[in-house]
């Protein structure tokens, strides 16, 4: 009798782990034989590039009244649960309406989801069958229009600043006289206005940004013929304010550094940043220098703390910066900048200007490139396009375009441009809740999503 009774013991003991340490279970159910076990089923009913509709029918068992219809989706795993992406359906169940609908947004085109159930009573839970569904390839360019030129001729050293419902490029190009000027782009009639020349000439890697109502713009590199009778580019440091309201410039404190190896440069409220090195070939650290628009001054804050970035793309959305993708320098101990290699990352870092702290975030899903185009609308934050590696000496330019979403930590390809030219230099801005890119040679493209 001992003996059947530790048989039963280590029977019991081995059932109740099991249900336990069941992975599909949420905590408090402990079993699914009490009152019956609710039952459902998936349906998929129509099909989009960035969206799908569910068909869900709903049965209980007895008189147990359902308490919880969660729909839980993933793209990688095959049988999503409640840690994964889960939307509501509970709130919208009629116990006299068995069947219910579900419109899934934000999904990416060309994309394979799992997806399935979970539902519960009083006293069981359970989970239906996964069922996979996959999204439409989204056509070619169908999100996009063409708007308007650019009235440069050539290819320029090119940066922009708006604010409000203003944006203003500024084109910077060594070969054509009086090519260094503003221009402001008019949306409601897709047209672009010349309002002054630069005061400081032409620049390579020019940095602009917008603050405080102005804008500012200077550092990058000027190019000078040495004794040798060869071009090289010399680092600048002065620092230029933009008036909309005069088109006048006015001359600002110098930065105190040097910006050759620039990663990032962005405004939160009233103050600027500037991420930069004085050398990308080394392993000194990406230094921050912040400007303050009210006192005229630099300060340094806090050293970036990830790899050596250049040629990253950046974005603030409601006074949250990010900073992503560009390419690092690989340093080959004991080498020189011959053996030395360029990485292109898919690293995306966030900064906290309060706290002048950078947190790491998930990775950039479209893969390692850099001069990538980025703007914020509408809590959003919209990137793309850019060049990726082929080789170690080619590379290619890419012509997707995504969308990310800064409380989820979310990436989600929306859409392709084959038709714009992503030559150097190219921007992107917003305008009056319109996502517009542009580029010297590929004109103004406004999304329309």
């Amino acid at each position: 009798m001992k003996i059947l009774y530790r048989w039963l013991l280590l029977a019991w003991m081995i059932g109740y782990g099991c249900v336990s340490l069941d992975p599909e279970i949420p905590d408090g159910f402990s079993s699914y034989q009490k009152g019956g076990m609710p039952k459902a089923s998936i349906q998929v009913w129509k099909l989009f590039s960035y969206h799908a509709v569910m068909k869900m029918d709903l049965m209980t068992t007895g008189d147990r009244k359902l308490t919880d219809v969660r729909f839980c989706f993933s793209e990688t795993n095959p049988l999503p649960d409640t840690t994964d992406w889960v939307q509501d359906v509970f709130s919208q169940y009629k116990p006299e309406q068995a069947e219910l609908s579900l419109s899934l947004s934000d999904l990416e085109p060309a994309t394979n989801y799992y997806c399935r159930l979970y539902i519960a009573n009083a006293d069981s839970g359970s989970y239906t069958n996964s069922v996979v569904f996959s999204t439409k390839v989204p056509s070619n360019n169908t999100s996009w229009e063409s708007v308007a030129a650019i009235p440069w001729t050539e290819e320029h050293f090119a940066a922009g600043f708006q604010f409000g419902d203003r944006y203003f490029a500024l084109s910077s190009n060594y070969a054509v006289a009086g090519g260094n000027s503003i221009i402001e782009y008019l949306p409601d009639s897709d047209e672009w206005v010349k309002r002054s020349l630069l005061p400081f000439g032409c620049r390579a890697n020019l940095v602009a940004v917008a603050a405080a109502g102005k804008g500012y713009a200077g550092l990058g590199d000027k190019e000078v013929l040495n004794e040798e009778g060869h071009f090289q580019y010399l680092f600048q440091q002065d620092w230029w304010c933009y008036d909309p309201v005069t088109n006048g410039w006015e001359r600002k404190a110098d930065i105190p550094a040097s910006t050759t190896a620039l990663m990032a440069a962005f405004s939160v409220e009233d103050k600027i940043y500037v991420v930069t090195s004085n050398d990308f070939w080394n392993t000194t650290p990406m230094q921050v220098w912040m400007y303050d628009t009210k006192q005229d001054s630099w300060s340094r804050k806090r050293d970036f703390p990830g790899d050596k970035l250049q040629h990253a793309a950046s974005f603030v959305i409601d006074n949250r910066a990010f900073v992503f993708t560009g390419t690092t320098n690989h340093i080959i101990e004991g080498g020189n900048v011959e053996t030395n290699k360029l990485e292109y990352t898919t690293h995306v870092w966030e900064y906290e200007a309060d706290s002048d702290t950078w947190h790491r975030k998930g990775g950039f899903k479209g893969g390692g490139r850099e001069l990538m185009v980025a703007t914020a609308c509408g809590g959003k934050g919209y990137a793309g396009f850019g060049f990726k590696p082929v080789t170690d000496t080619y590379q290619v330019a890419v012509v997707d375009w995504w969308m990310y979403s800064p409380d989820q930590d979310q990436w989600k390809r929306r859409s392709v441009l084959t038709e714009w030219f992503a030559m150097r230099p190219s921007f992107a801005f917003t305008l009056k809740e319109n996502v517009y890119i542009g580029s010297s040679m590929g004109g103004v493209w406004k999304y329309v999503e």
